[in-house]
């Protein structure tokens, strides 16, 4: 799902999930990658983790890349349903970044030693 200037209301401050975003610049080779994996698994995979998956195009969007501050793409962070930001990164991950994370959103607790201990 695209994230706008129009949409962010709704998507963001009206949501009772986490949300996390991508902010990506269609010129940036590593966003092409990210914003990739998002529409082929991620997207999907947040979904069925109670965990909202959204790409914003920072050219077509000003007002939210100057709201977030955004200096570099790509650039992750995850928006809180109390409207929190955490987990903010720059730079393109490896896809199991992006899994573990959504899982944390989601409050799995997916680390190595949690698979002896539970």
């Amino acid at each position: 799902m695209e994230l706008t200037d129009k949409n962010y209301q709704t998507i963001i401050k009206n949501h009772n999930k986490p949300v996390f975003i991508d902010f990506y610049s269609p010129t940036c080779s590593p966003c092409q990658i990210l914003t990739k994996l998002i529409d082929e698994k991620l997207e999907e995979y947040g979904e069925k983790n109670d965990v909202r998956v959204v790409k914003c195009n920072i050219r077509e969007n000003p007002k939210l890349a100057e709201a977030f501050k955004i200096r570099s793409v790509p650039f992750t962070i995850a928006v809180l349903p109390d409207e929190k930001l955490k987990h903010a990164d720059i730079g393109l991950k490896h896809e199991t970044y992006y899994f573990e994370l959504i899982d944390k959103l989601a409050g799995k607790n997916t680390s190595f030693f949690s698979r002896f201990f539970t």
